[in-house]
């Protein structure tokens, strides 16, 4: 389901504009295939925020095939990059991706779950995180941001992408009929648990947006 009019949507991407010209054959290769990255308007708050944000260490969770790993190396020319993808197939693009726009150097691929690779993220002394970006398994968007948490620095910036899933996660008649009906209704819960949890734990304020497929952004605030 459109959460926003099509019309309006391609009204408002007029006006988007790349960081860079390097993401332009990017984008253009995943919108093409169908390949799931960033939409022009998430990229766009994205922008913003990181411009006032101006982060030193970027973690995201959910690589795909490393368009917006890129984008964030592109946008932050001095941050450190880290970002974990668990589909192999996924990993493999991202890497040949991150070369061909030049930012390999300071982008960190890591394979594996985001949970564990985050917890050796910390065994490693990674600390400090200033922007954590989460778009991977929607059912597990919890889990993550608990991990996430535990190396994150004060005042860290949360973004979690496609928090509305098609509409998915308000209006239940939207799970289709048969043997996917269940997943859906798993993630549909687990992603309003999600929704409470980073709205009312006092350490964190939030404010959800239908930007893109839905997006929230957290101001993390160690108490």
């Amino acid at each position: 389901m459109e959460m926003i009019n099509a019309e309006v949507r391609a009204f408002l991407n007029r006006y988007y504009r790349p960081v860079s010209d390097a993401l332009d054959p990017f984008r253009e290769t995943g919108e093409k295939d169908r390949i799931p990255i960033i939409l022009k308007e998430t990229e766009t708050v994205l922008t913003m925020l990181l411009k006032l944000k101006k982060p030193a260490r970027v973690l995201e969770i959910g690589t795909a095939i490393g368009y917006s790993a890129a984008f964030f190396a592109l946008s932050c020319p001095e941050a450190e990059i880290y970002t974990i993808e668990k589909d192999e197939l996924a990993y493999s693009a991202a890497r040949l991706n991150v070369k061909r726009a030049g930012v390999s150097d300071r982008v960190q691929l890591l394979f594996g779950d985001g949970q564990e690779q985050i917890e050796r993220l910390r065994d490693r002394g990674i600390a400090d995180i200033d922007f954590v970006f989460i778009d991977a398994a929607k059912s597990h968007y919890k889990r993550f941001l608990e991990s996430a948490l535990e190396i994150c620095g004060d005042g860290a910036v949360i973004v979690s992408d496609n928090i509305l899933m098609h509409g998915l996660t308000v209006f239940e008649s939207d799970a289709p009929d048969g043997k996917h009906r269940r997943k859906h209704n798993t993630n549909r819960r687990k992603m309003r648990e999600y929704l409470d949890f980073i709205t009312r734990d006092p350490r964190m304020t939030t404010s959800l947006m239908t930007v893109g497929d839905g997006m929230a952004v957290t101001l993390y605030e160690k108490k």
